[in-house]
Order: C-alpha cells, then structure tokens, then sequence
C-alpha cells in the first residue's frame, strides 16, 4: 500500500497532464486512476484528487462505477 495524499496525486497528474494530447487525456486519466488502485492508494485520497481536474473526476467516477459493477456481477454469480 502507498500513502498518498490527494494533494500529491493532483500534483502528479497535472505534471503527467502536461504531455498527454487533449484526445488521449480521458483514457490516460482511466489508466492513472487504475494504477493508483491497483497499488493501494487510499480509495479516499484517490476520490478526493477529482476536485481538481474534471477529466480525472471523470476517470474516477467511470474506474469506480465499472469495479461496482463487476463486482455485483460476481457475487451475482456465486450466490445461492
């Protein structure tokens, strides 16, 4: 698990930001977002960065929505 603030992943995204074109930004913002995740920055800290950029709410907000969803498909799967 990495700690992370919110602050220093704003801070990080605006300086990656920088050199992603505007078209790529959505699908860069996903994949930063997903990376923060995968090595266990606080889902906290990572919701709270979205204020600052709405490409990386988006990201957020699509990332979180989508893992609900798997999820509810696989206890959907499972149960009994």
């Amino acid at each position: 698990m990495i700690d992370m603030t919110h602050e220093e992943i704003e801070r990080l995204w605006s300086s990656l930001s920088n050199y992603v074109p505007d078209k790529h930004k959505a699908d860069a913002a996903i994949d930063f977002v997903k990376t923060l995740d995968d090595l266990g920055v606080e889902e906290d800290e990572i919701k709270a960065s979205g204020e600052y950029d709405p490409k990386l709410e988006d990201a957020i907000s699509t990332y979180y929505e989508d893992r609900e969803g798997e999820e509810e498909q696989y206890d959907d799967r499972y149960e009994d």
